[in-house]
């Protein structure tokens, strides 16, 4: 069965990476919360947000639920404050267990804190939004590369709790799919067969048409139980 509440987004943070990131989400047709400290930051937003807005600081807990992270399928943390996105970010993941939360890096130097704690981020602010889109969004099998003329293309797996402790053998089909790089608490290394998975790590493969299709499949099947 699908997650009911599967559309409902979160975003704490309405400054220009947090603001295009609602607009794009919000045009997607998912249910969107923006939550920033300073009610003017939603005129970034524009007179077409078809979301909501809610004003208080992110890592207040009153303030989220206003927000509807009970029943949020993700949130992403994207303040200014380093500080404020970790604790938001935790209280999102280990409180509220919202299954897909990203936190924005803005000082480099930040980035060991949030891999000690598992957390996903994104750190450039180029390119944030759409990439914090993609793993909040579409957290199963994306293309991130493509070689040739498409052939073989590159692609990123985000973990669920389905694959949590099994290992990556049972998840690769046997043939068109290579792994590439296996992404843990933010560190990344090269995955034996029998290296066991684990909720929210981020899988890259190479694989033909063929071997992205078996492998959709196998994610799809598997997330409704009939693997």
């Amino acid at each position: 069965m699908g997650n009911p509440h599967k559309d409902e987004i979160i975003i704490v943070g309405c400054g220009r990476v947090g603001a295009e990131l609602a607009l794009s989400v919000s045009r997607q047709n998912h249910t969107v919360t923006v939550v920033d400290v300073n009610p003017r930051t939603f005129d970034r937003l524009g007179p077409n947000f078809r979301g909501k807005t809610v004003q208080g600081e992110g890592l207040d807990r009153d303030v989220l639920q206003r927000a509807g992270i009970e029943t949020a399928h993700a949130l992403a943390a994207v303040t200014a404050s380093d500080s404020a996105n970790i604790v938001t970010a935790r209280i999102a993941r280990d409180l509220y267990h919202v299954p897909h939360v990203v936190a924005r890096v803005y000082n480099p130097r930040r980035a060991p804190i949030y891999e000690k704690l598992g957390l996903q981020t994104v750190a450039s602010s180029s390119w944030g939004a759409q990439r914090i889109e993609q793993l909040i969004l579409h957290p199963g099998l994306q293309s991130v590369y493509s070689a040739g003329s498409g052939e073989v293309q590159l692609y990123e797996v985000s973990v669920t709790d389905e694959w949590e402790g099994r290992p990556l053998g049972d998840l690769l089909p046997a043939q068109g799919v290579l792994p590439v790089a296996l992404t843990h608490g933010g560190r990344s290394g090269l995955p034996a067969p029998d290296a066991r998975l684990h909720t929210h790590d981020l899988l890259v493969v190479s694989a033909t048409s063929e071997g992205a299709e078996a492998l959709r499949r196998r994610l799809h099947e598997n997330d409704h139980g009939k693997d």
